[in-house]
C-alpha cells in the first residue's frame, strides 16, 4: 500500500498515471452504481421522516468537518498507519467527487507552491463569495497548468490530457449518481448536498481567510480560533483552522497542538514565483 508522497511522485513521474487511475476508479464505481440500485438507504428510512431528515441535516454538518479533516490529514499520512490512512483518504475522496488522488495531488501543490500560480487554492484577487462559488474551477485550471509544465515536453501529453479530462469528468457524474441512488432524493439533499456543502465551504473558507495578503505582495498564514465560530470549527475539523501551525508542520494530526515558538511569530510565504 503506497503512501500519500509515494502517490504524489508517481503522478509526477508518470504522465499516464491519472488517465489509468480515473479509468480504475471508472470500473469499481460502475459495479458500485449497480450493486446501490439493489440496496439504497430510502428504503430503510422513509423521506416523509421529519425527524430522520432533521437528524440528516445535523449529522451532514458533522460528517462534513470530520471528512475534511480526515482527507486533508490522510493526504499527509498523518493516520496510524498506512491501511488507515489509506481507508480514510478513498472514504472521503469519494464524499468530495474529485477523489483521493487529486485531493492530495492539490494539497501537496499548495504546500509547495503556496499563495503562486501553482497553488490551486490561491484566493488572490478573489472575494470570498467568488472564490467559494466554483472551487473546482480554479483548482483544475491550476493543476492543469502544473501538469503540463511538468508533462507537456512530451508530444503525446495534449492527447493525455484530453482523455484525462473526459474520464475525470465521466467519474464526477458517476459518483453523483452514486450517492443519490445510495441515498434517493430526499437524503441526497438532506444529507449529502447538505454535507458536502458543508466541506466545500470549510476548505474555502480556511484557504481564503487563514491566508493573508499583505500591501509588500507577501501573504501572511494565520491561525484563527478567536471567536466562537472558529471554537466549533477548529474542534469538528480537528484544528483546521490553525493553519499557521499547519504549514509550519505538516505531520500533527491536531495542528492546535503545535508547540514551537514559530507559532508566536507572523508565518510568511512570498509571491515570487510565477509559472
Amino acid at each position: 500500500m503506497k503512501t500519500s508522497t509515494a502517490l504524489f511522485n508517481d503522478i509526477n513521474r508518470n504522465r499516464w498515471h491519472l488517465v489509468k487511475h480515473y479509468a480504475l476508479e471508472i470500473i469499481l464505481t460502475s459495479i458500485a452504481l449497480l450493486l446501490f440500485h439493489s440496496f439504497n438507504f430510502s428504503q430503510i428510512v422513509k423521506g416523509d421522516n421529519y425527524l430522520a431528515i432533521s437528524l440528516a441535516i445535523i449529522a451532514a454538518i458533522t460528517v462534513g468537518a470530520f471528512l475534511a479533516s480526515a482527507i486533508h490529514n490522510a493526504s499527509h499520512d498523518n493516520f496510524s498507519n498506512v491501511y488507515i490512512n489509506r481507508f480514510f483518504g478513498e472514504v472521503a475522496g469519494y464524499w468530495v467527487l474529485y477523489g483521493f488522488q487529486n485531493f492530495l495531488m492539490i494539497h501537496h501543490l499548495h504546500h509547495r507552491y503556496s499563495d503562486t500560480d501553482f497553488d490551486p487554492v490561491n484566493p488572490k484577487d478573489m472575494s470570498f463569495i467568488v472564490f467559494l462559488s466554483a472551487p473546482m474551477r480554479y483548482m483544475i485550471q491550476r493543476t492543469k497548468k502544473y501538469l503540463i509544465h511538468t508533462h507537456g515536453k512530451n508530444t503525446d501529453y495534449k492527447m493525455i490530457m484530453t482523455i484525462q479530462t473526459v474520464l475525470f469528468n465521466i467519474l464526477i457524474l458517476l459518483r453523483i449518481s452514486a450517492w443519490f441512488v445510495l441515498l434517493g432524493p430526499i437524503f441526497f439533499v438532506s444529507f449529502y448536498l447538505v454535507g458536502i456543502f458543508t466541506t466545500i465551504f470549510l476548505f474555502a473558507h480556511i484557504n481564503y481567510y487563514c491566508h493573508r495578503e499583505l500591501e509588500d505582495g507577501s501573504v501572511e498564514v494565520l491561525n484563527l480560533d478567536h471567536n466562537l465560530y472558529y471554537k466549533v470549527a477548529n474542534f469538528l475539523t480537528v484544528g483546521g483552522y490553525y493553519h499557521k501551525n499547519h504549514h509550519i508542520n505538516l505531520k500533527v494530526y491536531n495542528p492546535k497542538y503545535l508547540a514551537t515558538k514559530k507559532t508566536f511569530h507572523p508565518y510568511f510565504t512570498v509571491n515570487k514565483f510565477s509559472a
